[in-house]
């Protein structure tokens, strides 16, 4: 392999240890320079040497994180070939392309918490070999699948996302409208049941496409909410002489008091941003309009020229190479997605066919 054609890919796990190891770095490194002064001026004692082997040691970790990755793919590109590094040696080497095609795949784990279990979903990016090595880990289909193509297009390879169709390099900018153009099962409807509170209203020109489906599960968001909020005015916010005295020090001028300020303020701005979405979401899942202009759906737009696919996940994703539109979670019941998702290839298609503007 070239040396100097060769380059490092740090898979998932790495990149996160590296981040952690600079994160470390970033930390302990003035408190190590700190320390050292006192060690090196002479005669230091007993307390400052343990803080100083601490210290030195956390430095040293976060060094060890960010520089020396545990496995890594050497990739060259112009040569077609990768090996595989594992704790500073070459465990597997072949050819580049028996990578492809790479993958979003799904994954789910249960983890433990402190009230039980929960099941967390991941979309997991792999080559087709070393399948064990997580490329990117995200917690999106979308994402995931902007981060195989942008892999796919740096190392020229095919890729395939969560099943579907096997696009190769020279495919993956390709509109969704142009891709599926002569697809003839793309392009023929799926009924979508009335129990599912979704339908299709024509509009002029394009279509409409209407959600009255109803899901109260946002709402629990804000009764927890609700919940933290009376234990606040209960205990901490019931000291009124305390809050008083706070509210006295910022308005005089006082640096802590207003800082404090601040962040209650921008916590306050996150909570009533967060009970908005939850009911809108609720109650109001929205419309996605889909007409010669391009798709939109609550004031966001993406041209026809944009979109790549439509990922049958919750939420339904609308995906580009740089932008991503996510439809509310509640738009539809789970067992619509894959149904909803065609129509909406399908009218995309339909429609940016009949369009003087498709760029």
């Amino acid at each position: 392999m070239s040396g100097m054609a060769a380059k490092r890919f740090l898979p998932d796990v790495d990149r996160t240890r590296r981040a952690a190891g600079w994160i470390l770095i970033a930390l302990f490194a003035y408190p190590l320079a700190w320390i050292f002064r006192i060690v090196a001026a002479g005669h230091p004692n007993g307390t400052a040497i343990v803080f100083f082997l601490l210290i030195a040691g956390m430095a040293a970790l976060g060094a060890r994180l960010a520089f020396w990755p545990r496995e890594f793919l050497e990739i060259d590109v112009f040569g077609r070939t990768f090996s595989v590094i594992r704790k500073g040696e070459r465990s597997a080497a072949g050819a580049l392309d028996s990578l492809g095609p790479l993958e979003v795949r799904k994954r789910t784990r249960i983890v433990a918490t402190g009230k039980g279990r929960r099941t967390v979903t991941e979309y997991v990016v792999r080559g087709a070999v070393h399948s064990g090595i997580d490329l990117y880990v995200m917690k999106t289909s979308g994402k995931a699948r902007q981060r195989m193509e942008a892999l796919a297009l740096a190392w020229h390879l095919p890729c395939q996302s969560l099943g579907g169709a096997v696009r190769s390099p020279d495919a993956l900018d390709m509109p969704l409208h142009e891709r599926l153009r002569g697809d003839g099962a793309a392009r023929k409807p799926v009924p979508l049941s009335p129990e599912w509170g979704v339908r299709i209203e024509p509009l002029s020109p394009g279509y409409a496409v209407v959600s009255t489906h109803r899901s109260y599960e946002p709402l629990q968001t804000v009764g927890a909410i609700g919940i933290a909020t009376l234990f606040l005015l209960a205990g901490p916010l019931s000291d009124l002489p305390f809050l008083k005295e706070f509210l006295g020090s910022a308005r005089n001028g006082d640096p802590m008091a207003l800082v404090i300020s601040v962040l209650i303020g921008l916590a306050a701005l996150f909570v009533l941003w967060l009970v908005g979405t939850s009911v809108r979401d609720a109650f109001f899942p929205g419309t996605v309009h889909i007409t010669d202009q391009g798709l939109s759906y609550r004031g966001r737009r993406m041209r026809f020229a944009e979109i790549e696919e439509v990922t049958a996940t919750s939420p339904i994703e609308i995906v580009g190479d740089r932008r991503i539109l996510s439809l509310a979670g509640t738009f539809c019941p789970l067992a619509a997605s894959d149904a909803l998702v065609h129509e909406l290839q399908r009218l995309i298609v339909e429609v940016a066919a009949t369009s003087a503007d498709q760029a």
